[in-house]
């Protein structure tokens, strides 16, 4: 936790809500319970001062059932390898926290999202080990381009390059162009459209834009009924007989039996 709310800092956070599945953690750091222990009071005065160098914090208890994609990762990072860990995706603690120097961070890639694939092909030349993986990310990079500082782009057919974004900005980004100081409550298709002239880009874009269409409550306020309420049949009244009525003359046609040629056509 102490490794994480200091990787948070070093990115700049201000204002943080930190959950844990641990009753006595969350109890002893906002002052519920007692320390007794020494190496635990260690631990509670090194989280408080991490704590204090934001400007809001809040820490919540979430029951460990509710925590079972975290427990998952959790069993996964600690049955990898040691020489299989990627350098810079994960937070690898080298001793206890309450020690200095106790871990090594690298902020820019430590969650792994749908860029960092491209980034290592593309600065290291990393391959995955299926042939088939291999040669789809091939294909793929060469439409992806970085610059000096890291920054990964993708090349677009009518227009600039599109800065990748990662899970945590397209939210911000979505939201900004579909109802921001320029947006018009566009759909899907169009929204997508907008984003991509924007110079933005994210591998989900399609179905991210049709979800957040979907749950704007402006757009579903505002939204044609596709499917009317059903009612009961009723008459139509008509003011004077067979006002309703069309009639037509169809022809001429090739001669039929009777020297027929036109065709009187009424509905």
């Amino acid at each position: 936790m102490i490794a994480g709310l200091e990787l948070a800092k070093s990115l700049g956070t201000k204002v943080i809500e930190a959950k844990c599945d641990s009753m006595l953690v969350v109890n002893q750091v906002n002052k519920s319970f007692e320390v007794r222990e020494d190496r635990m009071r260690r631990y509670l005065d090194k989280l408080q001062v991490t704590l204090h160098r934001f400007k809001e914090w809040t820490l919540d208890h979430i029951p460990r059932e509710q925590n079972s994609e975290a427990d998952a990762l959790a069993n996964l990072g600690s049955a990898v390898e040691e020489d299989d860990i990627v350098p810079g995706t994960v937070v690898q603690l080298s001793r206890s926290v309450i020690e200095e120097g106790h871990a090594e961070i690298n902020s820019t890639s430590l969650t792994w999202d749908w860029r960092n694939k491209y980034v290592e092909y593309l600065k290291h030349g990393k391959l995955p080990s299926d042939p088939k993986e291999s040669r789809a990310l091939r294909a793929k990079a060469a439409r992806f381009t970085l610059d000096e500082n890291g920054t990964l782009y993708r090349r677009t057919f009518d227009g600039p390059l599109a800065v990748c974004l990662g899970p945590g900005d397209t939210d911000y980004v979505l939201r900004e162009i579909h109802e921001g100081t320029c947006g018009n409550h566009s759909g899907a298709n169009s929204l997508i459209h907008k984003i991509i002239r924007a110079g933005y880009y994210w591998d989900s874009m399609e179905k991210d834009t049709k979800e957040f269409v979907q749950k704007c409550d402006k757009c579903q306020r505002s939204a044609p009924m596709i499917h009317q309420p059903g009612e009961q049949l009723h008459s139509v009244l008509f003011p004077w007989p067979f006002m309703k009525w069309g009639m037509d003359i169809v022809g001429p046609l090739p001669t039929a039996p009777g020297k027929a040629k036109f065709i009187f056509v009424y509905d």
